[in-house]
């Protein structure tokens, strides 16, 4: 059984920018993603780190390249296959925590799963055991304007992590943080590849870099 759960082969992607200006957002990208490992891409704003974790999560499509999921090209795949591939396997941690103000803490982590065919008891008890891991069960009734940075931040891990994926992606989850805060939710994504889930982290912030089991560092499309 091989121990890469994402693979990406030579990924290009180009935009069209105003009527004729071409821009190399991903310039013959190489990536490996293992099982149960914390990937981290570093580099500034621009560097293209977002457009690799939108191609990589089968959000949008590289011009050219492959992306192999178990040998799978899901490059290749048309957009109902991909979404039925993200909702059974992809979780996602945004900046912005993206979380629903009109619903609590618990309504926010359950909202993944309410369009599944699961029972509502086994959504609450998943969403239960979730809260309780990263520390905030005493906030279930809590709605996001009543809870800090950090907290919605670890409302939007456990959000993520709800539908058992197999790989999150984390699009600068730490942004928004201040030191201490961005080294908890760090170690604690940390925590949860002891599962086997695969974690991909895109920040601008290299000194999260220890807390990787592998970093790149992308440059203007290209790794550095």
């Amino acid at each position: 059984m091989s121990e890469t759960l994402i693979e990406a082969k030579e990924i290009t992607k180009e935009y069209i920018r105003g009527k004729r200006e071409v821009v190399m957002a991903l310039n013959d990208v190489d990536l490996k993603i293992p099982k149960g490992k914390l990937i981290m891409v570093t580099g500034p704003s621009g560097s293209g780190k977002s457009t690799l974790l939108n191609v990589l999560s089968g959000l949008d499509k590289p011009s050219a390249g492959k992306i192999l999921y178990e040998d799978e090209n899901i490059a290749e795949w048309d957009e109902e296959k991909l979404s039925r591939f993200r909702q059974g396997n992809v979780g996602f941690i945004f900046q912005n925590w993206e979380l629903v103000r009109i619903l609590t803490a618990l309504e926010n982590i359950e909202s993944p799963l309410y369009p599944l065919k699961l029972k509502g008891k086994e959504i609450r008890t998943r969403a239960i055991s979730l809260l309780k891991q990263v520390g905030l069960w005493d906030k279930a009734d809590n709605y996001p304007d009543e809870l800090s940075g950090g907290e919605q931040q670890r409302i939007g891990i456990a959000r993520a992590l709800v539908g058992k994926p197999r790989i999150i992606f984390a699009d600068e989850p730490t942004g928004n943080l201040d030191v201490d805060n961005a080294a908890s939710i760090l170690r604690l994504l940390k925590s949860f590849t002891k599962r086997d889930t695969s974690i991909l982290v895109v920040t601008h912030n290299e000194e999260l870099n220890k807390y990787a089991d592998q970093t790149y560092r992308l440059s203007n499309g290209r790794f550095v």
